[in-house]
């Protein structure tokens, strides 16, 4: 729209460093942490006063990863296991405005830097605005939830190698971090795979997502997701979905 702008308030520096790993909802996997720093032209030290009262925000964000180069009428959502929608009866990030609603966790503020939990988006998504997450108004009473209702998220149990067990003590010592097990135990019973990718869905097939600075390696045989190992130093070998994005500008 001429005269209407979309600006980019800040870029979200999440744990997920690519698409596939990445949560398909908000708030699936509590442990999922980010920050996002307000741009100084924004005025943070004002802007964002009174926010901190809040346990919830909204986050309007553009999904600058999307490859498509084709809006597609219908989608195949995972959960359907191959059946479709219509396009606006889904959260698909594949969209005539590329543009993301995701709910988070607000954990602190700390200056110019917001704090979040329960996050789905990858490492460098531009954000676009914030909005306070209000009950009063955003619970719709008596509201339906569609095909949603039908086709629950798949589940798998997670378990852990020895060398995994040891590899996650490592990691949390180096990140500082603690719960590494129980964030990968939330983002692996989601089934990260692809149901209409026969060859990703190989019982016992080794697959790897990264989360921080490391590689998660695992298997899914039948009914159960196997953390192999965590690998540091390998390369993103997709450079279409992991290179680290640039400065997207929408103005």
């Amino acid at each position: 729209m001429p005269g209407s702008p979309l600006r980019v308030i800040g870029a979200l520096r999440s744990c997920f460093r690519e698409k596939f790993g990445t949560p398909r909802q908000p708030l699936l996997v509590p442990g999922a942490t980010a920050s996002l720093t307000i741009a100084k032209e924004f005025l943070p030290e004002h802007s964002l006063a009174g926010l901190d009262r809040f346990s919830h925000v909204w986050l309007i964000s553009y999904f600058h990863l999307n490859t498509n180069k084709t809006v597609r009428p219908k989608i195949h959502p995972p959960r359907l296991k191959g059946e479709s929608v219509g396009l606006f009866a889904s959260r698909s990030p594949h969209r005539p405005s590329p543009i993301g609603l995701s709910l988070a966790r607000l954990v602190a503020i700390k200056g110019a830097t917001i704090h979040l939990a329960g996050i789905d988006l990858v490492d460098g998504t531009p954000i676009l605005d914030i909005k306070p997450y209000i009950p009063e108004w955003d619970i719709a009473a008596g509201a339906t939830a569609g095909w949603v209702n039908d086709a629950p998220f798949p589940s798998l149990n997670v378990g852990f190698s020895p060398s995994a067990v040891n590899d996650i003590k490592t990691a949390e010592k180096r990140l500082n971090v603690n719960g590494l097990g129980n964030l990968l135990t939330d983002i692996m019973s989601q089934d990260l795979r692809n149901p209409r990718d026969k060859a990703q869905n190989k019982d016992g097939l080794e697959l790897g997502f990264f989360l921080y600075d490391f590689e998660c390696r695992f298997a899914v045989r039948k009914d159960t997701a196997t953390v192999v190992k965590l690998l540091t130093g390998t390369v993103m070998h997709k450079k279409e979905r992991r290179a680290t994005p640039s400065t997207v500008k929408l103005a």
